[in-house]
């Protein structure tokens, strides 16, 4: 699962957030817990610049005491911006989780995509998790895991990961599968036959759900639901205080990078519960042969 965590930690109160989230996982997985700050660095204009030593300095101290206070390992980063300094150093040190805070403007409790979370959530080398604002505050036990499943490669991976999370949170899993009705329009034979094709879509769910399940493996407490609706409303919906959302990224894009689809981009900018989107390919290929069933509750 999580090897090797790193924090994007900047001393800003969406940073104390994302330290948060990290210690909570590190201490969930066992993983290594890097605390990293990013410093300026841009060789267009000679690199380093003098001005800024006795800055950097105390930014250097900023970034320790906060690795120490959470047990990490602090490392400073020169690159010419936040994103890409935390992306060079996932992909440098084979990260498998990135975890960053949520924009510095908002309500509490939202997660509003700043400039650093939206480049790594279009090409990182590894997941990403997004703590919302206020999160050091209001921290609370992680005891259950949603997910959201619609039969694809990446939703696959997305629940390998959650099950895997949910096992060492000693968690619930929630599995859902929503079942978005299709658009009415010309050519769709009227309210008749739209319904025929909304059962049809409902159907196609159940049964790519019955299949999440078969891939649980056995011994995690799994609640499956089969929902109608907007898929991101409906996850949203059901990430209550004391979640973690975890969803796949988009179908399209380079294996092994995270790339936002229509669903992860609007959660990341809506959810109040932390979220981790996972990249294309993170977990390798299918296995091949049946799992274990999951002890499913009702």
């Amino acid at each position: 699962m999580y090897r090797k965590i790193i924090v994007g930690y900047d001393g800003s109160d969406r940073a104390a957030d994302a330290l948060a989230l990290g210690r909570q996982l590190v201490d969930a997985c066992g993983a290594e817990l890097v605390v990293a700050g990013v410093v300026q660095y841009d060789p267009l204009w000679g690199g380093y610049d003098a001005r800024f030593k006795d800055a950097d300095a105390e930014f250097r101290a900023v970034v320790e005491a906060a690795a120490s206070s959470v047990g990490g390992t602090a490392t400073i980063v020169p690159s010419a911006s936040p994103s890409r300094g935390l992306h060079e150093l996932a992909e440098r040190t084979g990260a498998d989780l990135v975890v960053i805070g949520s924009a510095g403007h908002g309500h509490a409790g939202e997660t509003l995509l700043g400039s650093t979370a939206t480049a790594l959530l279009h090409g990182s080398p590894c997941a990403v998790g997004l703590a919302p604002r206020g999160y050091a505050e209001r921290t609370s036990a992680l005891a259950r895991v949603v997910v959201g499943y619609d039969g694809s490669e990446e939703s696959a991976r997305a629940l390998d990961a959650a099950a895997e999370l949910a096992r060492q949170l000693g968690s619930k899993l929630k599995l859902m599968a929503v079942a978005e009705p299709p658009p009415l329009g010309p050519g769709r034979g009227g309210s008749a036959g739209w319904e025929v094709l909304e059962e049809t879509v409902e159907q196609a769910m159940r049964e790519r759900l019955d299949e999440a399940i078969e891939r649980v493996p056995e011994g995690i407490d799994t609640d499956a639901v089969l929902t109608r609706g907007d898929p991101a409303e409906a996850l949203s919906d059901a990430a209550t205080p004391g979640t973690v959302l975890v969803v796949g990224s988009r179908v399209y894009g380079p294996v092994r990078r995270v790339l936002l689809g229509s669903v992860s981009r609007r959660l990341a900018r809506t959810t109040q519960t932390p979220l981790i989107v996972t990249p294309r390919g993170m977990h390798g290929a299918h296995e091949d042969g049946p799992r274990e069933r999951a002890t499913v509750s009702a």
